[in-house]
């Protein structure tokens, strides 16, 4: 239960880390003389939050949302905003999370930035978010009468935005990434180097060694072959670097913005930010959405050719299916390749033959008889009509003797003079489906682990050992096991497995070859005993039973479990039992048996009779 608390507290500890920090970072880079920061990181960790906030039970939700809120209460009053002002920032920030949560989580569908309309939709998001949180802290600043509104507004709006836009891009592309080592070529590796070392010049002597010159276009070359060369995710990456880059010159007052006042040098910062995200993102996501369009384009090219393939293989491989063709009158005119392969006769052998030859004659003549008529070629062309076919399963017999179940269409071929000119089987072999058609039946009714009956099973020939005239005498064992949770809860349910297979084979050693071993459910099994010569008998198997559970049980660390052992109720039915009857009845011993102090059988005086 810890356990279970402490994992789902992780996710709101992990936010609320993240949150405190990033209010933190954007508090601490506050316009001198002014509430109003430069950077807020705050902002994509906010819309992140809330998008997980989406995902949660209300219980949870809600109490993540009061986390949200309290830091944003606590932390922006900690680093010295007035008690009116932190109120305000969490309805601030909570319409910026708030707002672009409902837009990206409209539609219902995953949360990803995979393609353009993914960025289209995180743009339009963060952006009504921004505007809803921008016009919120501008009313406030007004009403303070402490700040320029246009002012105040551009720069919340911008600076949310774009740090909002590309803290929950970057994000998003990383829980999209598949990550492995690269192996490039050389020529790649020589491109990356290159691509490196322009970008990290072009970028430094912008905005870190620039003494003003308005050069910050330059920084659009190496953005551009980045996002028209790699990946999505590479791309994100650089864009954090380069934010990250720009951000901190412009702190410092360095490169192309030096000089300019500090509200004008964020907005143009954070533009410049903006731009490149916009940029780099677009071109990134239409490349990747164009190769993924290429690759779905070779792939379809692919399968059509695979698929050509494969219907001239079906065409050739009709050497696979018995086709039987013959006059009106039934005398076999075609006996095909797969024909021969399939019953072992040839083609010479067989012309002017019917089929019905081919046919075990049990089916031929119970068919005849549902029909009402001779067994012979007349049955398998009974229900053919011009137009239409005939299809239904039958046995051959081979050459050699052994049969073969098919599924036999049979045809009219074209119709002259009003009347067939003949008519053509084609046969497959259903031997496979057969055998699938029995192995399902069997896990229908049979356990899958123990392979033992279950209790349908267990019921169905209880049932019909109860009608049978005269009636066996019948007795049913019913064990519960003892301790065996204990070998779930103390070494997994794999060891639990290997016991409840060792339970089912003891057992099967145990009892009679007719008696019928079932596994009810869990760790309670039954022996349905037929013929039972008297209750001493049952009473010493239900023994020998028991004392075969309590032996020890290896384990696949090596060790020997010796805490097994069976409660066991013994019943016997009488006339006018019913299945139900007797089991509720070998059940309720097998619970005295566990009351009194398990690992002990109890067998009643009194048969199980319908009461």
């Amino acid at each position: 239960m810890a356990g279970r608390l402490a994992r789902a507290a992780l996710p709101a500890v992990a936010f609320g880390v993240a949150f405190t920090l990033s209010i933190l970072i954007g508090r601490a880079t506050r316009v001198e003389g002014s509430e109003v920061s430069l950077v807020w990181p705050a902002a994509a960790v906010a819309v992140l939050w809330g998008l997980h906030i989406r995902t949660l039970p209300r219980a949870a939700a809600v109490a993540h949302a009061a986390l949200f809120a309290l830091l944003t209460l606590v932390v922006t009053r900690v680093t010295g905003a007035a008690w009116d002002l932190s109120a305000w920032f969490v309805l601030v920030n909570a319409g910026l999370a708030g707002v672009a949560t409902a837009v990206l989580g409209r539609g219902g569908g995953p949360v990803a930035l995979r393609d353009p309309t993914d960025l289209r939709r995180l743009v339009v998001a963060v952006g009504a978010g921004t505007l809803v949180a921008a016009a919120l802290a501008t009313a406030f600043f007004v009403h303070a009468g402490q700040e320029d509104p246009p002012r105040t507004f551009a720069l919340f709006a911008v600076r949310n935005g774009v740090t909002a836009l590309a803290g929950v891009a970057l994000v998003m592309r990383l829980k999209e990434a598949t990550w492995r080592w690269p192996r490039p070529s050389p020529a790649q590796l020589l491109e990356g180097l290159v691509c490196l070392v322009v970008t990290v010049a072009i970028f430094g002597r912008v905005y870190w060694f620039n003494p003003g010159l308005p050069t910050a276009f330059a920084v659009m070359l190496p953005a551009m072959w980045i996002a028209l060369r790699y990946p999505t995710t590479t791309s994100t990456l650089f864009l954090s670097a380069a934010g990250a880059s720009i951000v901190w010159a412009t702190l410092l007052d360095r490169g192309a913005l030096t000089g300019i006042e500090p509200h004008v040098q964020a907005l143009l910062a954070q533009g410049m930010v903006g731009s490149l995200t916009m940029v780099v993102l677009s071109l990134a996501l239409f490349r990747d959405s164009r190769d993924g369009l290429i690759v779905q384009l070779e792939a379809a090219r692919r399968r059509a050719g695979e698929e050509a393939g494969l219907l001239a293989d079906v065409l050739g491989a009709a050497s696979e299916l018995s086709i039987i063709g013959t006059d009106p009158e039934g005398r076999i005119t075609v006996f095909n390749v797969g024909a021969e392969r399939m019953l072992g006769w040839s083609c010479a052998a067989m012309i002017g033959q019917t089929p019905a030859v081919l046919h075990d004659p049990r089916e031929l003549a119970d068919r005849a008889d549902q029909l009402g008529i001779e067994p012979g070629f007349e049955v398998l062309i009974h229900d053919v009509a011009p137009g239409s076919s005939d299809e239904r399963e039958w046995t051959y017999v081979r050459r050699d003797g052994s049969t073969l179940p098919v599924s036999l269409t049979v045809s009219a071929m074209r119709i002259v003079d009003g009347r067939p000119s003949g008519y053509i089987g084609i046969a497959t072999d259903i031997t496979a489906r057969k055998q699938s058609e029995a192995e399902l039946h069997h896990l229908a009714s049979h356990d899958p682990l123990t392979g033992l009956a279950n209790r349908t099973l267990l019921t169905h020939r209880l049932e019909e050992a109860l009608t049978r005239r005269p009636a066996p005498r019948i007795g049913l064992i019913f064990l519960d096991l003892d301790g065996f949770k204990q070998v779930n809860d103390s070494w997994g349910h794999s060891e639990g497995d290997g016991v409840l297979i060792r339970v089912a084979e003891r057992l099967r050693a145990a009892v009679r070859p007719d008696d019928t071993v079932a596994r009810i459910g869990g760790d309670e099994f039954a022996v349905l005993c037929l013929g039972v010569g008297s209750r001493n008998d049952l009473e010493a198997l239900a023994e020998r039973i028991r004392l075969e559970v309590r032996q020890p049980y290896p384990l696949e660390s090596g060790e020997q479990f010796t805490g097994i052992s069976g409660s066991i109720g013994v019943a016997l039915a009488d006339r006018g039992c019913t299945a139900t009857t007797l089991l509720k009845h070998a059940d309720h011993l097998m619970y005295r048996s566990k009351q009194g102090g398990k690992d002990c059988v109890t067998l009643d005086g009194e048969p199980a009779t319908l009461t």
